[in-house]
C-alpha cells in the first residue's frame, strides 16, 4: 500500500475547502463548465500530493507556516508585482508611519526585476549616481531574483544613516555596479515652479500629494501676474502619488466634465471627470520619461487623448492598477491583489502600455550620462563658474551673440573653448549643451538648470510654434 495515500487524500480535503460550497453546488448545477473546475481541482490534488511528500521525504522537516506562506506567495507573483500576502495586516498599515530613512528613489517591476523608476534630485541614489531603468540585482549581497517588491522595499529603507549595498545591472555596461549609499530621512518638494525663457511658465511637479493642486493653483496665480505665453508641465520622473491630485491637476488643463481617466475591473468600470473652472487655453508641452508612473501617465494620457497639450520626451513606465486589501480568516492577515486597471480616455490601458508622447525627444545618452557623472563636483567646472561669476551663462550667452569687438566677450568665448578643450584632454567628451547643462549643476542658479536642459529646450522650441498656429486660427 501507498504510504503517502492517506496524506495526501486528508491534504486534498483540506484543499477543497479553499473552494466555496455554494460555488461547488452551482458548478453541480452548470455541468458546462466543469472542465475548469476539474482542472482545478486537479492541480489543488496535485499541490496536495507535492506537500505530502515535502513533509515526509524533505531532510530540513521545513515548518508547516512557513512552507503555506511560501506557496502563497509564490501563487500571487504568478498575477502582477503588487498582489501580495500580508501576515500581519496592522503592521502593514502603520509600516508607512514614523521616521524612516531612504535612498531617494521609486522602484517597481518591470519583466518581474526590481526596477528603478525615479532617484530624486539631490537625493542618496542620484548623488550615487543610480538612473532610471536601473535593475537592482542585489540589496546587502541578497539576490532580488526571488523578491516581491515589497520585499526589496524593505530591505532598501531603514533608520537614517545606516547604509545598504546595492549590485545594479544597467543597460548597455557590461558589469555590474556596486555601490554601497548612506539612507537618510527623504523629503521631496511636490511642485517646484519657474518662469523661464520668453515668458514660459515651467511646473515641475515631483509627486502627486494633497498639496500639489494647491501648489499649481498659486503657481497659475503668479503666471497670471507675468502674463505667460505658454506653460511647460515637467512629470519626468515623477513615480505617482494620488488618483485625486491627478485629476485636479489634469483639471486644470481640459475642459469641465471631460474624461481623465477610468478604472476598469471584471465588471465595474469608474469613470473621473474633469471638475473645476476652465483656464485659460495658453499653449501646453508635457515632458515625460521612463520614470514617469501611476498618477503621471494619467494626467500625460488624458492631455495626449483630448489633444489639449503635446507630450514630449520618452515612453512612460507604465504602471496604473487599482489594489485593493482583503482581510482573511485569520484575523492578522490579509491580501492584497490587483483588482483593476486605469485607462485612459480612448481606452489606453496605461499599465500594459504606458504613454507614448507625440513627440520623441533625448534627454541625454547613456555614455552622455556617463560622461556627466564625471563632472559632478569636477574642479575645472568649479574654477570656471569662480573665475566668471554664477551668472557665468548669461554671460557666455550674450558673449555668443555680441560683436566681434567686444573684446570682453571674446575673452569669455575663449576661456569656455579652453575649458572644453581640456575636459577633452582627460577623455571626457560631451556636446556643448551637455558642457553648459553640466555648469549648471555648479551655478546657484536654479533657473540655469531648467534652461539648459536639452528637452526643456526642446520644448520651448515646439511652444513657439504652437503660439505660431495659435496666432493663426485667431
Amino acid at each position: 500500500m501507498n504510504k503517502y495515500k492517506i496524506p495526501i487524500l486528508s491534504l486534498v480535503i483540506l484543499f477543497s475547502v479553499l473552494v466555496p460550497i455554494s460555488w461547488i453546488f452551482a458548478q453541480e448545477e452548470e455541468s458546462v463548465e466543469t472542465s475548469g473546475d476539474e482542472t482545478l481541482l486537479k492541480n489543488i490534488a496535485l499541490f496536495a500530493e507535492i506537500l505530502a511528500y515535502v513533509k515526509q521525504e524533505h531532510y530540513d522537516n521545513p515548518d508547516d507556516k512557513e512552507l503555506m506562506e511560501g506557496a502563497i506567495r509564490g501563487m500571487l507573483r504568478t498575477l502582477d508585482p503588487y498582489s501580495q500576502f500580508i501576515p500581519d495586516h496592522l503592521s502593514f498599515r502603520t509600516q508607512n508611519q514614523g521616521n524612516y530613512g531612504g535612498l531617494g528613489m521609486t522602484v517597481g517591476m518591470q519583466r518581474d526585476m526590481i526596477t528603478v523608476i525615479t532617484p530624486f534630485k539631490g537625493n542618496p541614489a542620484a548623488l550615487a549616481g543610480v538612473q532610471n531603468g536601473d535593475i537592482i540585482s542585489q540589496i546587502d549581497g541578497e539576490s532580488t531574483a526571488v523578491m516581491t517588491l515589497d520585499e526589496a522595499v524593505d530591505l532598501l529603507r531603514g533608520e537614517p544613516g545606516t547604509s545598504v549595498t546595492i549590485t545594479i545591472i544597467r543597460p548597455k555596461v557590461s558589469r555590474p555596479i556596486e555601490t554601497t549609499i548612506v539612507r537618510e530621512v527623504i523629503r521631496i518638494p511636490s511642485v517646484e515652479t519657474e518662469i523661464i525663457g520668453d515668458d514660459i511658465g515651467y511646473i515641475k511637479i515631483n509627486q502627486f500629494l494633497q498639496t500639489t493642486a494647491n501648489d499649481v493653483d498659486n503657481a497659475f496665480e503668479e503666471f497670471t501676474q507675468h502674463g505667460i505665453r505658454g506653460i511647460i508641465l515637467d512629470l519626468r520622473l515623477n513615480p505617482g502619488g494620488l488618483l485625486g491630485s491627478a485629476v485636479e491637476i489634469a483639471s486644470d488643463f481640459l475642459e469641465p466634465g471631460q474624461l481623465v481617466v477610468y478604472s476598469q475591473g471584471l465588471e465595474d468600470r469608474e469613470d473621473f471627470h474633469a471638475k473645476g473652472e476652465a483656464r485659460e487655453k495658453l499653449p501646453l508641452i508635457v515632458l515625460v520619461d521612463g520614470g514617469s508612473a501611476s498618477a503621471s501617465e494619467i494626467v500625460a494620457g488624458a492631455i495626449k487623448d483630448h489633444s489639449r497639450g503635446l507630450v514630449m520626451g520618452s515612453k512612460t513606465f507604465g504602471k496604473a492598477s487599482v489594489q485593493k486589501v482583503f482581510s482573511l480568516s485569520d484575523s492578522k492577515a490579509a491580501v492584497k491583489l490587483t483588482v483593476a486597471h486605469y485607462y485612459t480616455p480612448k481606452g489606453v490601458d496605461i499599465d500594459k502600455i504606458g504613454i507614448i508622447p507625440d513627440v520623441e525627444t533625448a534627454y541625454f545618452s547613456r555614455a552622455e550620462r556617463q560622461m556627466q557623472l564625471k563632472l559632478r563636483n569636477h574642479d575645472k567646472l568649479k574654477t570656471f563658474v569662480e573665475e566668471h561669476g554664477d551668472d557665468v551663462l548669461q554671460k557666455l550667452f550674450d558673449a555668443e551673440h555680441a560683436s566681434r569687438d567686444d573684446r570682453q566677450a571674446a575673452r569669455l568665448v575663449r576661456a569656455y573653448s579652453r575649458l572644453s578643450d581640456s575636459l577633452t584632454d582627460e577623455q571626457i567628451i560631451l556636446s556643448d549643451i551637455g558642457i553648459k547643462y553640466a555648469i549648471a549643476l555648479e551655478t546657484e542658479n536654479i533657473k540655469d538648470e531648467i534652461m539648459h536642459d536639452p528637452q526643456v529646450v526642446a520644448a520651448i522650441e515646439q511652444l513657439k510654434v504652437l503660439e505660431l498656429f495659435a496666432g493663426q486660427d485667431q
